[in-house]
Protein backbone atom coordinates (compact mmCIF):
# COMPACT_ATOMS: atom_id res chain seq x y z
CA UNK A 1 0.00 0.00 0.00
CA UNK A 2 1.29 3.23 -0.95
CA UNK A 3 0.65 5.80 1.78
CA UNK A 4 2.64 8.93 0.27
CA UNK A 5 0.47 9.77 -2.16
CA UNK A 6 -0.67 13.47 -2.06
CA UNK A 7 -4.39 14.53 -2.36
CA UNK A 8 -4.89 17.10 -5.23
CA UNK A 9 -7.60 19.89 -4.69
CA UNK A 10 -10.15 18.57 -6.93
CA UNK A 11 -9.85 15.30 -4.69
CA UNK A 12 -9.93 17.42 -1.30
CA UNK A 13 -12.83 18.87 -2.29
CA UNK A 14 -14.42 15.23 -3.68
CA UNK A 15 -13.71 13.79 -0.65
CA UNK A 16 -14.56 16.36 1.59
CA UNK A 17 -17.66 15.15 3.30
CA UNK A 18 -15.69 12.13 4.04
CA UNK A 19 -12.52 13.16 4.94
CA UNK A 20 -14.15 15.53 8.12
CA UNK A 21 -14.81 11.79 9.55
CA UNK A 22 -12.90 10.87 13.05
CA UNK A 23 -11.69 7.93 11.69
CA UNK A 24 -10.60 8.99 8.36
CA UNK A 25 -8.90 12.38 8.60
CA UNK A 26 -6.17 13.56 4.93
CA UNK A 27 -3.95 10.47 6.45
CA UNK A 28 -6.77 8.08 6.22
CA UNK A 29 -8.09 9.53 2.49
CA UNK A 30 -3.97 8.87 1.68
CA UNK A 31 -4.34 5.47 2.83
CA UNK A 32 -7.36 4.67 0.59
CA UNK A 33 -5.64 6.48 -2.53
CA UNK A 34 -2.53 3.90 -2.16
CA UNK A 35 -5.04 0.78 -1.47
CA UNK A 36 -5.51 -1.94 -3.84
CA UNK A 37 -8.93 -3.97 -3.63
CA UNK A 38 -10.03 -6.56 -5.55
CA UNK A 39 -13.77 -7.25 -5.97
CA UNK A 40 -15.00 -10.90 -7.47
CA UNK A 41 -18.38 -10.89 -9.33
CA UNK A 42 -20.07 -7.57 -10.09
CA UNK A 43 -23.66 -9.05 -9.99
CA UNK A 44 -26.08 -7.96 -7.02
CA UNK A 45 -23.68 -7.40 -4.26
CA UNK A 46 -20.36 -6.39 -6.88
CA UNK A 47 -22.37 -3.31 -8.05
CA UNK A 48 -22.91 -1.42 -4.58
CA UNK A 49 -19.25 -2.63 -3.33
CA UNK A 50 -17.65 -1.55 -6.47
CA UNK A 51 -19.72 2.01 -6.58
CA UNK A 52 -18.86 2.70 -2.87
CA UNK A 53 -15.29 1.67 -2.59
CA UNK A 54 -14.66 3.96 -6.48
CA UNK A 55 -16.59 6.70 -4.52
CA UNK A 56 -14.52 6.79 -1.31
CA UNK A 57 -11.79 6.55 -3.22
CA UNK A 58 -9.95 3.26 -3.12
CA UNK A 59 -6.62 4.11 -5.34
CA UNK A 60 -6.73 0.59 -7.24
CA UNK A 61 -9.76 -0.94 -7.82
CA UNK A 62 -9.40 -4.58 -9.59
CA UNK A 63 -12.81 -5.75 -11.25
CA UNK A 64 -13.20 -9.60 -11.96
CA UNK A 65 -16.53 -11.07 -13.83
CA UNK A 66 -17.11 -13.67 -16.57
CA UNK A 67 -20.83 -12.34 -17.66
CA UNK A 68 -22.52 -9.59 -19.71
CA UNK A 69 -25.19 -7.29 -18.97
CA UNK A 70 -28.70 -8.91 -19.19
CA UNK A 71 -32.22 -7.08 -18.80
CA UNK A 72 -32.58 -9.19 -15.92
CA UNK A 73 -29.81 -7.76 -13.49
CA UNK A 74 -31.10 -4.11 -14.03
CA UNK A 75 -33.13 -4.18 -11.13
CA UNK A 76 -30.73 -4.77 -8.25
CA UNK A 77 -27.43 -4.18 -10.61
CA UNK A 78 -26.97 -0.45 -10.22
CA UNK A 79 -23.57 -0.11 -12.17
CA UNK A 80 -26.02 -0.85 -15.20
CA UNK A 81 -28.55 0.53 -17.11
CA UNK A 82 -29.83 -0.45 -20.62
CA UNK A 83 -27.69 1.19 -22.90
CA UNK A 84 -25.12 -1.62 -21.41
CA UNK A 85 -27.42 -4.60 -22.47
CA UNK A 86 -25.13 -7.39 -24.01
CA UNK A 87 -21.87 -5.82 -23.01
CA UNK A 88 -19.46 -7.59 -20.57
CA UNK A 89 -20.08 -6.80 -17.18
CA UNK A 90 -16.51 -6.00 -16.51
CA UNK A 91 -16.29 -3.52 -19.38
CA UNK A 92 -19.37 -1.82 -18.46
CA UNK A 93 -18.80 -1.62 -14.82
CA UNK A 94 -14.94 0.20 -15.66
CA UNK A 95 -16.49 2.52 -17.38
CA UNK A 96 -19.35 3.31 -14.75
CA UNK A 97 -16.72 3.42 -12.13
CA UNK A 98 -14.55 6.09 -14.03
CA UNK A 99 -16.90 8.39 -14.59
CA UNK A 100 -17.71 8.23 -11.31
CA UNK A 101 -14.26 9.13 -9.59
CA UNK A 102 -11.70 10.30 -12.26
CA UNK A 103 -9.12 9.89 -9.54
CA UNK A 104 -8.63 5.93 -9.33
CA UNK A 105 -7.55 3.20 -11.47
CA UNK A 106 -10.01 0.45 -12.45
CA UNK A 107 -8.58 -2.64 -13.41
CA UNK A 108 -11.21 -4.93 -15.72
CA UNK A 109 -10.67 -8.56 -15.53
CA UNK A 110 -13.16 -10.34 -18.14
CA UNK A 111 -12.44 -14.23 -16.22
CA UNK A 112 -14.23 -17.33 -14.74
CA UNK A 113 -12.59 -17.42 -11.49
CA UNK A 114 -11.01 -20.96 -10.90
CA UNK A 115 -8.69 -22.87 -8.23
CA UNK A 116 -6.12 -22.66 -11.20
CA UNK A 117 -6.23 -18.76 -11.68
CA UNK A 118 -7.43 -17.60 -8.60
CA UNK A 119 -4.42 -16.68 -6.73
CA UNK A 120 -3.11 -14.75 -10.03
CA UNK A 121 -6.15 -13.03 -9.98
CA UNK A 122 -5.64 -11.26 -6.39
CA UNK A 123 -2.13 -11.33 -6.07
CA UNK A 124 -0.72 -7.73 -5.12
CA UNK A 125 -4.46 -6.94 -3.23
CA UNK A 126 -4.69 -5.41 0.18
CA UNK A 127 -7.95 -6.54 0.36
CA UNK A 128 -10.17 -8.81 -1.78
CA UNK A 129 -13.88 -8.70 -1.74
CA UNK A 130 -16.11 -12.01 -2.29
CA UNK A 131 -19.28 -11.18 -4.25
CA UNK A 132 -19.56 -14.47 -6.07
CA UNK A 133 -22.60 -16.48 -6.23
CA UNK A 134 -20.91 -20.08 -6.55
CA UNK A 135 -19.70 -22.01 -3.66
CA UNK A 136 -17.11 -23.79 -6.07
CA UNK A 137 -15.20 -20.60 -6.96
CA UNK A 138 -16.11 -18.79 -3.30
CA UNK A 139 -14.03 -21.97 -2.08
CA UNK A 140 -11.58 -21.70 -5.04
CA UNK A 141 -11.10 -17.70 -3.60
CA UNK A 142 -10.61 -18.44 -0.08
CA UNK A 143 -8.28 -21.23 -0.34
CA UNK A 144 -6.05 -18.40 -2.65
CA UNK A 145 -6.45 -15.67 -0.11
CA UNK A 146 -4.91 -18.00 2.78
CA UNK A 147 -2.36 -19.33 0.88
CA UNK A 148 -0.98 -15.56 -0.22
CA UNK A 149 -2.56 -13.99 3.86
CA UNK A 150 -4.91 -11.54 1.96
CA UNK A 151 -8.21 -10.63 3.92
CA UNK A 152 -11.45 -11.34 2.33
CA UNK A 153 -14.43 -10.16 2.93
CA UNK A 154 -17.50 -12.75 2.40
CA UNK A 155 -20.90 -12.04 1.98
CA UNK A 156 -24.21 -13.83 0.35
CA UNK A 157 -27.63 -13.20 -0.03
CA UNK A 158 -30.50 -14.65 -1.05
CA UNK A 159 -34.48 -13.77 -1.01
CA UNK A 160 -34.73 -11.91 1.95
CA UNK A 161 -31.75 -13.01 3.96
CA UNK A 162 -27.91 -12.28 4.01
CA UNK A 163 -24.36 -12.86 5.99
CA UNK A 164 -21.23 -11.23 5.77
CA UNK A 165 -18.21 -11.83 7.82
CA UNK A 166 -14.25 -10.92 7.39
CA UNK A 167 -11.87 -13.82 7.44
CA UNK A 168 -8.06 -12.35 8.12
CA UNK A 169 -5.52 -15.40 6.90
CA UNK A 170 -4.33 -17.01 10.15
CA UNK A 171 -6.51 -14.96 12.47
CA UNK A 172 -9.83 -16.12 12.06
CA UNK A 173 -12.00 -18.94 10.59
CA UNK A 174 -12.00 -19.51 6.71
CA UNK A 175 -14.82 -19.95 4.76
CA UNK A 176 -14.77 -23.43 5.09
CA UNK A 177 -14.12 -23.53 8.40
CA UNK A 178 -17.77 -22.87 9.05
CA UNK A 179 -19.29 -23.58 5.60
CA UNK A 180 -17.17 -26.22 4.21
CA UNK A 181 -18.65 -29.00 1.90
CA UNK A 182 -21.76 -27.42 -0.22
CA UNK A 183 -22.36 -28.28 -3.56
CA UNK A 184 -23.58 -25.51 -5.91
CA UNK A 185 -26.38 -27.98 -7.40
CA UNK A 186 -28.28 -27.89 -4.26
CA UNK A 187 -28.58 -24.84 -3.40
CA UNK A 188 -30.91 -22.23 -4.00
CA UNK A 189 -30.42 -19.72 -6.97
CA UNK A 190 -31.75 -15.93 -7.23
CA UNK A 191 -32.69 -16.88 -10.37
CA UNK A 192 -35.31 -19.45 -9.19
CA UNK A 193 -36.10 -18.11 -5.61
CA UNK A 194 -35.59 -14.29 -6.25
CA UNK A 195 -33.52 -11.70 -3.92
CA UNK A 196 -34.58 -8.27 -2.43
CA UNK A 197 -32.61 -5.40 -3.35
CA UNK A 198 -32.24 -3.91 -0.02
CA UNK A 199 -30.72 -6.75 1.56
CA UNK A 200 -28.14 -6.44 -0.97
CA UNK A 201 -27.91 -2.93 -0.16
CA UNK A 202 -27.35 -3.87 3.16
CA UNK A 203 -24.70 -6.64 3.19
CA UNK A 204 -22.63 -4.83 0.19
CA UNK A 205 -22.47 -1.66 2.49
CA UNK A 206 -21.47 -4.01 5.81
CA UNK A 207 -18.80 -5.35 3.21
CA UNK A 208 -17.49 -2.33 1.70
CA UNK A 209 -17.20 -0.64 5.77
CA UNK A 210 -15.26 -3.59 6.66
CA UNK A 211 -12.77 -3.38 3.97
CA UNK A 212 -11.85 0.20 4.82
CA UNK A 213 -11.57 -0.77 8.16
CA UNK A 214 -8.62 -2.85 7.44
CA UNK A 215 -7.30 -0.80 4.60
CA UNK A 216 -7.28 2.18 7.69
CA UNK A 217 -5.82 0.01 9.90
CA UNK A 218 -8.48 -0.65 12.26
CA UNK A 219 -9.99 -3.97 13.70
CA UNK A 220 -12.64 -5.22 11.54
CA UNK A 221 -16.00 -5.54 13.24
CA UNK A 222 -16.86 -8.71 11.97
CA UNK A 223 -13.53 -10.24 12.79
CA UNK A 224 -14.55 -14.28 13.92
CA UNK A 225 -18.21 -12.96 13.79
CA UNK A 226 -21.14 -13.89 10.84
CA UNK A 227 -23.29 -11.33 10.52
CA UNK A 228 -26.84 -12.69 9.57
CA UNK A 229 -29.83 -9.96 8.36
CA UNK A 230 -33.20 -10.94 7.63
CA UNK A 231 -35.27 -8.40 6.49
CA UNK A 232 -38.94 -10.25 7.25
CA UNK A 233 -38.62 -9.09 10.57
CA UNK A 234 -35.45 -6.71 10.61
CA UNK A 235 -33.16 -8.74 12.94
CA UNK A 236 -29.61 -8.63 13.27
CA UNK A 237 -27.76 -11.75 14.89
CA UNK A 238 -23.99 -11.45 15.47
CA UNK A 239 -23.12 -15.22 15.21
CA UNK A 240 -20.08 -16.45 16.85
CA UNK A 241 -17.34 -18.12 14.39
CA UNK A 242 -14.66 -20.84 15.80
CA UNK A 243 -11.60 -21.60 13.69
CA UNK A 244 -11.45 -24.91 12.56
CA UNK A 245 -7.86 -26.72 13.76
CA UNK A 246 -8.32 -29.43 11.51
CA UNK A 247 -9.79 -27.65 8.92
CA UNK A 248 -7.82 -28.86 5.77
CA UNK A 249 -7.59 -25.27 4.03
CA UNK A 250 -6.32 -22.99 7.08
CA UNK A 251 -6.37 -25.67 10.01
CA UNK A 252 -3.18 -26.05 12.06
CA UNK A 253 -3.84 -29.61 12.40
CA UNK A 254 -5.64 -30.88 8.98
CA UNK A 255 -7.46 -33.79 8.83
CA UNK A 256 -7.05 -34.20 5.61
CA UNK A 257 -6.04 -31.89 2.28
CA UNK A 258 -8.23 -29.66 0.57
CA UNK A 259 -10.93 -31.24 -1.01
CA UNK A 260 -10.90 -31.29 -4.86
CA UNK A 261 -12.64 -28.45 -6.37
CA UNK A 262 -15.16 -29.66 -9.41
CA UNK A 263 -14.38 -27.14 -12.37
CA UNK A 264 -16.42 -27.78 -14.81
CA UNK A 265 -15.72 -26.47 -18.61
CA UNK A 266 -19.12 -26.43 -19.54
CA UNK A 267 -21.76 -25.64 -17.48
CA UNK A 268 -25.43 -25.46 -17.97
CA UNK A 269 -28.00 -23.18 -16.10
CA UNK A 270 -31.80 -22.45 -16.56
CA UNK A 271 -32.48 -19.09 -18.37
CA UNK A 272 -35.19 -17.31 -19.42
CA UNK A 273 -38.49 -18.83 -19.98
CA UNK A 274 -36.81 -21.93 -19.55
CA UNK A 275 -34.60 -21.74 -22.25
CA UNK A 276 -30.85 -23.77 -22.00
CA UNK A 277 -28.10 -21.66 -21.60
CA UNK A 278 -24.58 -23.15 -21.69
CA UNK A 279 -21.16 -21.41 -20.27
CA UNK A 280 -18.03 -22.43 -21.08
CA UNK A 281 -15.25 -21.17 -19.38
CA UNK A 282 -11.89 -23.51 -19.38
CA UNK A 283 -9.79 -23.09 -16.38
CA UNK A 284 -6.87 -21.57 -18.87
CA UNK A 285 -8.02 -18.56 -20.22
CA UNK A 286 -7.53 -17.64 -23.75
CA UNK A 287 -6.44 -13.92 -25.62
CA UNK A 288 -8.73 -13.85 -27.69
CA UNK A 289 -8.53 -11.24 -30.73
CA UNK A 290 -12.25 -10.02 -31.06
CA UNK A 291 -12.26 -8.06 -34.21
CA UNK A 292 -11.61 -11.66 -35.84
CA UNK A 293 -14.41 -13.03 -33.66
CA UNK A 294 -16.98 -10.92 -34.82
CA UNK A 295 -15.83 -11.62 -38.53
CA UNK A 296 -15.87 -15.47 -38.26
CA UNK A 297 -19.33 -15.12 -36.33
CA UNK A 298 -20.67 -12.62 -39.29
CA UNK A 299 -18.86 -15.04 -41.97
CA UNK A 300 -21.46 -17.65 -40.09
CA UNK A 301 -24.18 -15.37 -40.75
CA UNK A 302 -24.60 -14.00 -37.00
CA UNK A 303 -25.53 -10.33 -35.99
CA UNK A 304 -23.30 -8.45 -33.87
CA UNK A 305 -25.65 -6.73 -31.42
CA UNK A 306 -22.51 -5.42 -29.11
CA UNK A 307 -19.18 -4.99 -30.51
CA UNK A 308 -17.19 -3.80 -27.55
CA UNK A 309 -13.38 -3.86 -26.08
CA UNK A 310 -13.69 -6.91 -23.95
CA UNK A 311 -16.04 -9.09 -25.76
CA UNK A 312 -19.14 -9.03 -28.07
CA UNK A 313 -22.83 -10.50 -28.10
CA UNK A 314 -24.51 -12.04 -31.03
CA UNK A 315 -27.61 -13.39 -32.87
CA UNK A 316 -29.18 -15.27 -35.22
CA UNK A 317 -32.96 -16.68 -34.83
CA UNK A 318 -33.93 -17.37 -31.68
CA UNK A 319 -30.10 -18.50 -30.91
CA UNK A 320 -27.84 -15.72 -28.93
CA UNK A 321 -24.64 -15.92 -27.11
CA UNK A 322 -22.06 -13.40 -25.72
CA UNK A 323 -18.20 -13.95 -25.68
CA UNK A 324 -15.45 -12.41 -24.14
CA UNK A 325 -11.66 -12.06 -24.54
CA UNK A 326 -10.32 -14.31 -22.12
CA UNK A 327 -12.44 -17.07 -23.70
CA UNK A 328 -15.71 -17.42 -21.87
CA UNK A 329 -18.94 -18.43 -23.99
CA UNK A 330 -22.12 -17.66 -23.47
CA UNK A 331 -25.03 -19.86 -25.55
CA UNK A 332 -28.66 -19.70 -25.22
CA UNK A 333 -31.07 -21.08 -27.60
CA UNK A 334 -29.16 -24.47 -28.38
CA UNK A 335 -31.34 -27.56 -28.27
CA UNK A 336 -28.86 -29.57 -27.16
CA UNK A 337 -25.39 -29.58 -25.32
CA UNK A 338 -23.86 -30.91 -28.33
CA UNK A 339 -25.19 -27.75 -30.75
CA UNK A 340 -23.75 -25.51 -28.73
CA UNK A 341 -20.02 -27.90 -28.51
CA UNK A 342 -20.18 -27.53 -31.98
CA UNK A 343 -20.69 -23.94 -32.02
CA UNK A 344 -18.22 -23.24 -29.75
CA UNK A 345 -15.44 -24.87 -31.38
CA UNK A 346 -16.50 -23.19 -34.77
CA UNK A 347 -15.35 -19.33 -32.59
CA UNK A 348 -12.65 -20.80 -31.39
CA UNK A 349 -11.44 -21.57 -34.61
CA UNK A 350 -10.85 -17.86 -34.65
CA UNK A 351 -8.49 -16.88 -32.15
Amino acid sequence: MNLTQDLSEEELDYYSRQIVLTEMGIEGQKKLKGAKICVVGLGGLGSPVSIQLASMGVGHIRIVDRDIVENSNLQRQPLYDFDKVGYPKVEAAAERLRGLNPFIDVEPLPLSLNERNSERIIKGMDVVVDCLDSMTSRYALNRACIKLGIPLIFGAVITHIGNTTTIIPGKTVCLECFQGGMDDETLPSCALVGVHPSIIAIIASIQVSEAIRIILGRPPNLKNILLFCDLEDLSLERIELTKVETCPVCGSRPRSTPTLLKHQDVEEICGREGRRVFIFAQQEELELDISGVERHLEELGFTIEVGAELGLTFSLGSKRGSVLKSGVTILEGMETKDEANELYHKLLKSK
